[in-house]
């Protein structure tokens, strides 16, 4: 997961049990369960969790916080550099958006929960760009991913503006800023967003 020193405070200790069921890549029953009480300032207590397999690379973490919420949408016009400090919290539930790129960041199998901010966003998307450009066949397919490169890059120096869309059906994750705005998604719509992995049980 990812999260600076100063995003969040660890509230006891780690705690790890292990898992029934066999692992999603290796198909071994080797799976543990790590979990890290956090507190995240301006958003409350949460819980850090990450599932391992001992077999293989498997990884999965998320972010859980401890009190009930309701599926959200937070969205935030970003138009200085100063902006890209927003505060951005992400479940392995949660959805990011950049409508000027027509980027949708969904949850999947693997999805990371991480705690960052908007030019953190950027970079991941940034990398997953730079994935596309290098596995590209065509000339054409090459050109559109340098071109959403360069647009990125100018997001990332504060000089084109953009706006950061999150969704979550299970309401864990925020944008953490003054302007960004908040809307309790009805449950319609957050049937139709995307979920992370199913969860698994402890074993006896």
């Amino acid at each position: 997961m990812d999260e600076s020193p100063n995003s969040t405070f660890v509230r006891g200790p780690m705690r790890e049990v292990a898992i029934e069921g066999a692992c999603p890549l290796c198909g071994l029953p080797s799976l543990v369960l790590r979990s890290l009480p956090l507190e995240i300032p301006y958003f409350g207590d949460a819980l850090q969790t990450t599932v391992l397999c001992e077999s293989c690379s498997f990884r999965h973490a998320d972010l859980i916080l401890t009190t009930e919420r309701a599926p959200v949408r937070y969205e935030l016009r970003l138009e200085s550099e100063a902006d890209l400090d927003a505060r951005v919290v992400r479940s392995s539930s949660g959805t990011i958006r950049v409508p000027e790129l027509g980027v949708a960041v969904e949850p999947g199998l693997r999805a990371e929960a991480f705690v960052s901010n908007a030019e953190g966003v950027l970079r991941r998307v940034r990398d997953i760009a730079g994935f596309g450009f290098r596995a590209a066949e065509t000339p054409a397919a090459r050109r559109k991913a340098q071109a959403a490169i360069a647009k990125i890059e100018a997001m990332i120096d504060g000089h084109r503006p953009f706006t950061l869309i999150v969704e979550d059906p299970t309401g864990n994750s925020a944008i953490l800023h003054d302007r960004a705005i908040k809307t309790i998604l009805t449950e319609r719509q957050a049937r139709r967003l995307k979920r992370a992995m199913p969860e698994f049980r402890v074993a006896d």
